[in-house]
């Protein structure tokens, strides 16, 4: 029986993969991964608010730009227009989160701006590190000329 050379001897142990090694780099790489991927759905989610935000302001200057006298009413029809739009895309908007200005003489702009609060799931995080203040506000605002 022949015996293996000390030096292949040596290379085989230092080249051999260890099922250990491989679980160690991926408990030290998972928090990073996870935080990465956590953070992108954060940004993805504030950006689909903002867009659903914008779309409702535009819906409800769109429908006060054509039906000025629903100021006298309140805004009720133009905030149902509002609502509506953003419960399609399952963003809860409440009347306090819109504000009406600039209406409603003909020729003139009417404005409609829709705020919603967003609630990160790394808020409390951020804050710690005071990257945040707190929970993020967003707003989008519309101006439509009365028809």
């Amino acid at each position: 029986m022949s015996a293996i050379p000390a030096r292949k001897r040596c290379y085989r142990i230092k080249g051999r993969n260890l099922p250990s090694q491989a679980l160690v780099e991926f408990a030290l790489v998972l928090p990073l991964l996870l935080l990465l991927i956590l953070g992108v759905m954060d940004f993805g989610r504030m950006f689909y608010i903002k867009m659903v935000l914008t779309n409702a302001a535009r819906e409800g200057a769109n429908y006060l730009s054509y039906y000025p006298e629903d100021a006298n009413n309140g805004y009720v029809d133009t905030f149902a227009a509002i609502y509506d739009e953003a419960n399609s895309s399952t963003v809860e908007i409440t009347s306090g989160d819109v504000t009406y200005s600039g209406c409603c003489t003909r020729g003139m702009p009417v404005e409609v701006t829709v705020t919603k609060t967003v609630n990160l799931i790394f808020d409390d995080v951020l804050q710690f590190f005071g990257l945040l203040g707190g929970p993020v506000q967003l707003s989008s605002t519309v101006k439509m000329v009365v028809q």
